[in-house]
């Protein structure tokens, strides 16, 4: 894998390319707050086949920090400027969560150039999941007396009770520091139903048996629209390229070979 540093309408975004072989390359879109790191151990192993582009979305990982409230569009309108640097015509968007929403606009707003998408956690996101996330996450302050990092690993073990991985989290979470939740706060305000009118291309949908965030039943406006569509479930959560990476990567092989 070689990195890059690519000039974007939202600053320099950061990703690694790597791999090779036949068909459009894999285009991969971590969720909120994580960086191209939550791909670590998925990557080697989808390079065995295919061409792979991650990236780390603006504001995230080693990219470039971004000033005010971004929204999906943006972050969409970034990646595709990726592909334009690399000479990607055509790409298979594999997104994770927040990753996914930003492959459902890229597919909207730009079907030329995407061949199909994989939606790792798709959440339908209406005026009843919008409110919802609205609810759910918030921005977290430094506090002079450090208490926030205890607070975050504590409260990420109890989602992941993993510590090498939680490790890894809250590096990645500290990294965005006090504009950590845009991506979240993006999500909340996408009107995805206005959206997938315009989508036009197949779909892989993949859920986690203990993921709370996306289920069969809250992604039937997305199994609706994205035709034809395919769908698996895996034993993982909310990290599930952390967690299941051999499973991961054979659902997403299979279904693009």
């Amino acid at each position: 894998m070689k990195r890059h540093l690519i000039d974007t309408g939202m600053g320099q975004v950061h990703c690694v390319v790597g791999g090779s072989g036949p068909g459009a390359p894999l285009l991969l879109l971590h969720q909120t707050p994580r960086s191209i790191d939550e791909f670590a151990e998925v990557i080697p192993l989808l390079t065995r086949e295919r061409r792979v582009i991650a990236v780390d979305t603006p504001g995230y990982g080693a990219s470039d920090p971004v000033r005010g409230q971004p929204t999906v569009s943006d972050y969409a309108g970034a990646a595709l400027q990726v592909l334009d640097a690399f000479g990607v015509a055509e790409a298979i968007v594999v997104g994770h969560h927040t990753g996914a929403v930003i492959a459902v606009e890229m597919a909207a707003a730009f079907p030329q150039r995407v061949e199909r998408v994989v939606l790792s956690g798709p959440v339908y996101m209406d005026a009843a999941g919008r409110a919802e996330l609205s609810a759910f996450f918030k921005q977290w302050r430094v506090a002079a007396d450090g208490s926030h990092l205890l607070d975050k690993w504590q409260k990420m073990f109890k989602w992941l009770p993993r510590p090498q991985l939680v490790q890894r989290f809250v590096v990645d979470l500290f990294r965005a520091g006090e504009a950590s939740e845009q991506g979240h706060f993006a999500v909340a305000e996408y009107r995805m139903e206005d959206r997938l009118p315009l989508v036009r291309c197949p779909a892989l949908l993949i859920y986690h048996t203990h993921d709370p965030f996306a289920s069969p039943e809250r992604a039937a406006p997305l199994r609706a629209v994205f035709q034809p569509v395919r769908e698996v479930s895996l034993d993982a959560g909310i990290f599930a390229a952390n967690e299941n990476p051999a499973a991961f990567a054979k659902a997403v092989l299979e279904y693009v070979s």
